[in-house]
């Protein structure tokens, strides 16, 4: 499990140091452990499965956290990324001992802000050029490609233990390769510089692309099972493949030079998983959605970047946005199923997710590239 991904990594030729790339791609498998641990925690402390989506909940606000002040008051240096794994090694050891649920939530907590450093540590190194955001948004799904599997697997053999105490170990990982900040320093008073117009309608955007995305995407094993009449098996097969696919998507330069369509596709992806009775449809909407997302992304950190006068500093706003829609997207998709049905889940997740498209789309139309960029 470990091994592929090192191995995939240095086949790609990367740009970005091989240590900075691991810790980016092996932080997905906290974030795709999540939907198969939710019922093993809620049976387990026998609580809802309502409850035990604290654990996802609080890990994304974590995130959001770790991401957004990082730019505000840190310097991508050695000691950050050190820490950061550390903490994170330290948060899922003590969460494989299964504490009172009280405290597993603030542990997942911990991960999540050691993630968002994470997060930001890699996208600071790549943020405004090209060929860099490729090599940190592609180490997400090379990672991917063998985590839902893994996941899976490992809860049949050892249940949630198991799968924390995998999250320690690959925790630490990173430190064995080149992790060293290739950038500058960034300004010492740290002052922060009010964002553009254009940059604060793209954040918005970003936000709620992932908002819609996830309400939809986290329930992906739920509706697979449901009226498509999958197995969990099946779907997880859907999830690796998805990952597979979304490789050239964040690679290839020609999609990043308008994002917009590549939004839409994902939103078109959204509705058919959430809709759709037929096994085949279901699963060929869940793997294309891969490339299409990991596609859209890049472009619009790209035109995020070319608009910013600071952009290093909208880096970190930029994660914190998509952790807070990636937080937001299972309450939300929670209350639409539970209240409204798998329909206007996806009318409305796709909804906003093409409202993204066009804002993104109107921004880049409108608001051009600075002459300093």
């Amino acid at each position: 499990m470990v091994q592929s991904p090192v191995r995939l990594v240095y086949l790609l030729r990367p740009t970005v140091k091989a240590g900075i790339l691991l810790a980016v791609g092996f932080s997905v498998l906290a974030f795709v452990s999540t939907p198969f641990l939710m019922p093993e925690i809620a049976d387990h402390y026998g609580i809802s499965l309502g409850s035990a989506s604290l654990i996802g909940v609080f890990q994304l606000g974590g995130f959001v956290i770790g991401s957004w002040g990082a730019g505000r008051w840190l310097q991508p240096r050695d000691p950050v990324f050190m820490g950061s794994l550390v903490a994170a090694a330290a948060a899922n050891l003590a969460s494989a001992t299964l504490p009172a649920f009280a405290l597993l939530v603030p542990l997942r907590l911990v991960n999540g802000v050691a993630l968002g450093l994470l997060a930001w540590y890699g996208w600071v190194q790549a943020f405004g050029d090209d060929r860099r955001m490729g090599d940190v948004a592609v180490a997400g799904p090379v990672v991917g490609v063998v985590a839902a599997p893994a996941v899976s697997a490992l809860l049949e053999a050892g249940g949630v233990r198991l799968v924390f105490a995998m999250l320690a170990v690959v925790s630490l990982i990173p430190l064995a390769f080149g992790y060293h900040s290739e950038v500058n320093e960034l300004p010492r008073d740290r002052k922060r510089h009010r964002a553009v117009p254009a940059a604060l309608v793209l954040l918005a955007c970003l936000g709620l692309f992932t908002l819609g995305g996830s309400a939809v995407f986290i329930y992906a094993v739920v509706l697979g099972t449901g009226d498509p009449g999958l197995t969990v098996t099946a779907v997880a097969v859907g999830f690796s493949l998805n990952a597979v696919v979304a490789i050239p998507g964040a690679r290839l330069k020609a999609t990043r030079k308008i994002p917009s369509p590549w939004m839409v596709a994902t939103a078109v992806c959204a509705i058919v998983v959430a809709t759709t009775d037929w096994p085949w449809l279901f699963l060929g909407a869940l793997v294309v959605w891969g490339f299409f997302f990991w596609a859209a992304i890049p472009g619009v950190f790209d035109v995020l970047a070319s608009r910013s006068r600071y952009p290093e500093e909208r880096v970190g706003d930029a994660q914190a946005l998509m952790a807070a829609g990636r937080a937001g997207g299972p309450l939300l998709g929670g209350l639409l199923l539970d209240s409204a049905g798998a329909v206007t889940l996806g009318i409305v997740g796709s909804s906003m997710m093409v409202a993204a498209a066009v804002g993104v789309f109107a921004t880049r139309t409108v608001a051009k590239p600075r002459a300093d960029r």
